[in-house]
């Protein structure tokens, strides 16, 4: 794989190598302290896996990620020392697709990079392209649209709607969800309501959560369905 490490720290960006070379997968890292010299990297160069500082020099973690999705679409995973759950919550809004404090275990963070990087495979549906009023999905080229702007949705939340559109006008329940997006049910259930949450504002649907509205329909206490109306 093709690995970025963003972070002042060079002390930890050794310890998220040393994990790596502890599995015995070859990987080639490129690394940067700065994040703009990171966000320029990315306008002329690809990676399958970031690793994201939110505490650099020059510039705010959740700056460099607003940025970085604007170049890539590669799972980021943010570690960081501030383990608030306003910072995960941010980060996690903005499009990081996992959120690991430091410091971490090794057999952890290969996990959560396991978990994602399975995610960024890609799972095949059935369904490629879903369109409902003026908004369109295209899951082969992993796009959206909405009255023909593109739309950034995160590894996460298009995991979420794949599994909502697996079956359409069907209640997926929080569990069926979790494993579809997070590859595990120990995920909060407010984990599921933030990613609609996001999946909602991201595609314009309204923010209410009573069941009955926009494209994606809440069934409290259940979990969530796709309209076919």
């Amino acid at each position: 794989m093709e690995i970025v490490i963003c972070d002042d720290d060079p002390n930890q960006r050794d310890s998220i190598r040393a994990c790596f070379e502890i599995s015995g997968s070859n990987n080639n890292f490129t690394e940067f302290e700065l994040g703009s010299d990171a966000v320029e990297h990315f306008k002329r160069n690809k990676a399958d896996l970031i690793f994201l500082d939110m505490g650099l020099p020059d510039m705010s973690g959740l700056e460099v990620l607003r940025s970085l999705l604007d170049f890539t679409d590669a799972p980021v995973i943010v570690v960081s020392g501030n383990d608030t759950s306003e910072s995960v919550a941010q980060a996690l809004t903005i499009g990081a697709d996992d959120y690991i404090t430091k410091p971490f275990v090794p057999i952890e963070l290969l996990a959560r990079v396991d978990a994602v990087t399975r995610r960024a495979s890609g799972r095949k549906v059935e369904r490629t392209s879903f369109t409902f009023g003026e908004i369109t999905l295209d899951f082969d080229r992993k796009q959206a649209a909405v009255a023909g702007d593109k739309v950034d949705l995160n590894l996460t939340e298009w995991d979420v709607l794949k599994g909502l559109l697996s079956e359409p006008g069907v209640v997926v329940d929080y569990s069926t969800l979790k494993l579809q997006a997070w590859d595990s049910t120990e995920v909060s259930d407010a984990a599921v309501h933030m990613a609609i949450r996001r999946l909602r504002q991201k595609l314009k649907q309204g923010s209410s959560e009573t069941e009955g509205d926009g494209l994606i329909r809440a069934h409290r206490g259940i979990g969530y369905s796709i309209s076919i109306e």
